[in-house]
């Protein structure tokens, strides 16, 4: 069994023993979190893997907005020096900070090559976010002259840009760069099909909790990255790998189950007939074949005790396990770094000398 199937791009794991699989080789996908089981067929073959995690990583796809231009990944060999460059984002969606950054920097490097001609950059919506703030800077320093518009102050004809906004009137020709559209990877439905995840109106994967729990889907134990999720999930994409990967790997190495207790299933009283399957909302509860018997899958448990309050035999039981007491502390509490903790701070501590006080970056789970 793997520790994480991904459905698209690999992103590098060592600790994790991961699979990597096309999205298009996907077929079935049955179980829940921690005994995830898998259809793959490949070169007219059928095979079937398990896995505990699944993260779907698909790129969004790029097209051009407007024909007979170059994209921001477009080589420079062929600029002409004797004709403007003209750069324009956002047409005609505003586009995700990660291509507001693409064409910055894009912009730094024929600057750089370029120096003698005039650079013109269009744009709706800058984003200010990362290195953008300062790759800006350095391109006004440079000579770029930035104009923003709305959909209403530009008209392109050809190679031929008429901008007006207010009292400024701009004919511009040249050279022109635009940004690339991104819309979502049309695969993506069919994995979410397959495995009954939902999806929003834009055809992404998302789940309303997109803060907190960025990566979640609907489905516990698949995770979604970048592209899958939406165009927004590129800004912060590689806070949401390390994010998502943490939270594999501590549920996988260092497990805490949300009581005290864990529920285990007594095989010499166990009778398969399946209530406890039947009644469980988690998908908690499968089959041992080597038992014979009903087993509970602890990363699937959420601790309703439903299986225990229904079990005709009498077969599911508690398992007790003694914490030990580390220290004299009597509570332990977790405080976001950037706002709880500040908070706390301003408060006389002499009164919670019985508290464990430990920061957590924001956006974290617990």
């Amino acid at each position: 069994m793997y520790d994480v199937v991904f459905i698209g791009d690999e992103i590098n794991s060592p600790e994790l023993k991961s699979l990597c699989i096309k999205p298009n080789s996907l077929i079935q996908c049955r179980g829940e979190i921690g005994d995830f089981k898998l259809k793959i067929k490949e070169n007219n073959n059928t095979i079937e893997e398990k896995t505990k995690y699944i993260i779907l990583n698909l790129k969004a796809k790029r097209e051009n907005p407007i024909e007979n231009t170059l994209d921001f990944t477009s080589p420079l060999d062929n600029l002409d020096e004797n004709k403007d460059i003209i750069f324009i984002q956002d047409y005609e969606d505003i586009s995700p900070a990660v291509i507001n950054n693409e064409g910055l920097k894009k912009a730094l490097t024929v600057k750089e090559n370029y120096r003698n001609v005039e650079t013109y950059y269009l744009y709706r919506s800058m984003r200010f976010t990362e290195e953008n703030d300062k790759l800006y800077e350095s391109l006004r320093k440079k000579g770029v002259i930035f104009l923003q518009y709305e959909m209403d102050n530009i008209k392109i004809d050809d190679k031929t840009i008429e901008y007006k906004r207010g009292k400024i009137e701009h004919n511009l020709s040249g050279q022109i760069i635009t940004a690339p559209k991104l819309k979502p990877d049309q695969r993506i439905k069919k994995i979410a099909k397959i495995m009954n995840i939902e999806m929003n109106d834009n055809d992404y994967i998302q789940r309303e909790n997109i803060y907190l729990q960025p990566t979640l889907t609907g489905k516990r134990g698949v995770y979604a990255l970048g592209g899958t999720r939406g165009l927004n999930a590129y800004t912060d994409l590689d806070l949401q790998i390390e994010y998502t990967l943490n939270e594999i790997r501590s549920n996988l190495f260092d497990i805490k189950p949300l009581t005290e207790f864990n529920r285990v299933v007594d095989d010499q009283k166990c009778i398969l007939c399946y209530t406890c399957y039947r009644v469980c909302p988690h998908g908690a509860v499968q089959e041992d074949n080597e038992l014979d018997a009903m087993h509970i899958n602890e990363l699937a448990c959420y601790g309703c005790d439903a299986c225990i309050s229904h079990c005709p035999a009498d077969a599911i039981s508690y398992e007790i396990k003694q914490n030990e007491k580390k220290n004299n502390k009597i509570l332990k509490v977790l405080m976001c770094e950037n706002s709880a903790e500040t908070a706390f701070n301003k408060l006389n501590k002499d009164k919670f000398n019985e508290l464990e006080i430990e920061k957590i970056p924001c956006a974290s789970s617990i």
